[in-house]
């Protein structure tokens, strides 16, 4: 009786340890559970991190989705989804911009990353950076092949090398290399035709700009040293032409002063008791010439100068290899055999 009373004080005791034993085994193996889960969902969020750093956006897109089927409220999954999701919209500018330079239609395909660039200027962070990277490489690689002559693509070309050069991927440098040929190509084009036009300041400015990008190229050196020589010979050849100008003009100048005029004719018969005298003169010369006077002298049949006189050229402007007419009526009782122009006067214009 005593014993069977004892063992039933013991029972109230001994049910709340095992129920406590229970639940803790329960909890505990829930605890276990969760941990072991959400130790697998932050590998994949890391995974998925890591993928998109490296830009396989596919597989970081998946790894957070399959983080949000477990954990629908996992916010940074979610933020990160969402940033992938920009990523592969970008990327897929990217791509079809490249696409477009594969079919040569290079004017498109540049307006699609000059549409993303100002897009990408929103976003910021090493993600974004990977993919502006990638914008900056397509373009210089379209810019490359649509440059030609066009100027403005050219600065462009040498925009995006300054950018390129700071980046380290192999992709980057092997670019960069490529805009520098470019660049390097350009200018000795264009140096080459400013030299052959003796436009010799401009031309040492092109192969210049080309040895700023590359200070050994033998080519652009040995182009610099010909613009040094060719202007030199220019030089003096100009001092020559110069020269010689001055002289012709110094010649010029004294024969249109001192024998503009070249007597051509002079004339002479009585007109009813009058001695009518008529001649034409040319200007030999190379400018304009006025106030034209002729004089000359009249002589008998033995030789003896009866008068002199003067009379001017109707033509009021004589213009070169023009002939001017004179003419003047005088009265003379002597008979006259011969006349003579002695003497003619100008005005040069």
């Amino acid at each position: 009786m005593s014993s069977t009373s004892k063992n039933y004080r013991r029972t109230p005791w001994v049910l709340p340890v095992v129920t406590f034993f229970a639940a803790f085994v329960v909890i505990g193996s829930y605890y276990i559970l969760e941990t072991n889960a959400s130790n697998d969902l932050e590998d994949l969020l890391l995974e998925g991190e890591k993928w998109a750093l490296e830009g396989e956006l596919l597989l970081a897109k998946r790894d957070f989705e399959k983080v949000l089927e477990k954990r629908p409220n996992h916010i940074a999954a979610a933020f990160n989804l969402e940033i992938v999701e920009r990523g592969l919209h970008y990327k897929g500018l990217i791509d079809k911009a490249v696409r477009y330079g594969e079919l040569r239609q290079f004017d498109e395909g540049l307006r699609i990353l000059d549409e993303l660039e100002r897009e990408l200027a929103n976003e910021d962070g090493l993600f974004f950076d990977r993919l502006k990277e990638q914008h900056t490489l397509k373009t210089a690689s379209l810019t490359v092949e649509n440059v030609g002559e066009d100027k403005h693509a050219f600065e462009e070309l040498v925009l995006l090398f300054e950018k390129i050069e700071n980046y380290t991927s192999e992709e980057a440098i092997q670019t960069a290399e490529v805009l520098k040929r470019k660049i390097i190509e350009n200018t000795t084009e264009h140096g080459k035709y400013y030299l052959e036009k003796n436009q010799f300041t401009e031309a040492e400015a092109e192969f210049k700009l080309g040895l700023s990008y590359e200070p050994t190229n033998e080519n652009l050196l040995a182009y610099k040293e010909a613009v040094k020589n060719q202007r030199i010979a220019f030089e003096k050849e100009e001092q020559k032409r110069l020269d010689k100008a001055l002289t012709k003009a110094a010649e010029e100048e004294d024969l249109n002063w001192t024998k503009a005029v070249k007597p051509l004719t002079v004339e002479f018969k009585y007109d009813q008791g009058e001695l009518h005298v008529w001649g034409e003169v040319k200007n030999v010369g190379t400018r304009p010439i006025s106030e034209i006077d002729i004089h000359y002298a009249i002589f008998d049949d033995e030789g003896n100068q009866l008068t002199i006189s003067v009379t001017g050229v109707t033509t009021e402007i004589l213009m070169p290899n023009e002939t001017g007419y004179f003419e003047e009526y005088l009265l003379i009782s002597e008979t006259v055999v011969h006349v003579e122009i002695i003497d003619y006067f100008w005005s040069v214009k």
